[in-house]
């Protein structure tokens, strides 16, 4: 028997949540991220993955556009260097910017999505975030940021 939540099955809601996210996850550009350390131990493409996730299910609960919240973030740190030891100096101030146009090289965006690579890490772009979807993805990236820092395990 399937768990079910609501009037769906856990298999239909990851089902929908990979029809979103596939097209993203399957282009080689997004897929390299893989080879990058994120945080804690981590690499960039499994904490994308985890935003996403998260941010699917908020975005589902509470009948937001789930759909821009799995694009944009699962591309919110499309950035190709170890951010610890090269890149830009003051990097979590400028990355989401680079992450932005790495983004729009791979793919069309919604304003929703370009709006939540490039607010993802507010309060530190200055201004606030435009759309709730936005917001959500900022908290949730914050969160799994924190919780990998600090070694707590999820499912």
């Amino acid at each position: 028997m399937r768990e079910t939540t609501g009037n769906e099955t856990t298999y239909e809601i990851k089902r929908e949540f990979m029809s979103i996210a596939a097209p993203v996850l399957e282009n080689p550009v997004v897929a390299s991220l893989s080879r990058y350390k994120h945080h804690g131990g981590k690499t960039r493409l499994d904490h994308v993955k985890e935003v996403a996730w998260l941010s699917f299910l908020l975005g589902k609960r509470f009948s937001l556009d789930y759909r821009a919240m799995v694009r944009g973030a699962l591309l919110h740190d499309l950035f190709f260097y170890d951010w610890l030891h090269e890149g830009p100096r003051l990097h979590g101030f400028r990355h989401h910017n680079i992450a932005l146009e790495n983004a729009k090289k791979i793919t069309a965006l919604s304003p929703k999505e370009k709006d939540i690579i490039k607010k993802h890490m507010w309060p530190l772009t200055i201004v606030p975030p435009r759309y709730t979807e936005s917001l959500i993805v900022c908290m949730v990236d914050t969160f799994c940021s924190v919780t990998d820092y600090l070694g707590v395990k999820r499912q």
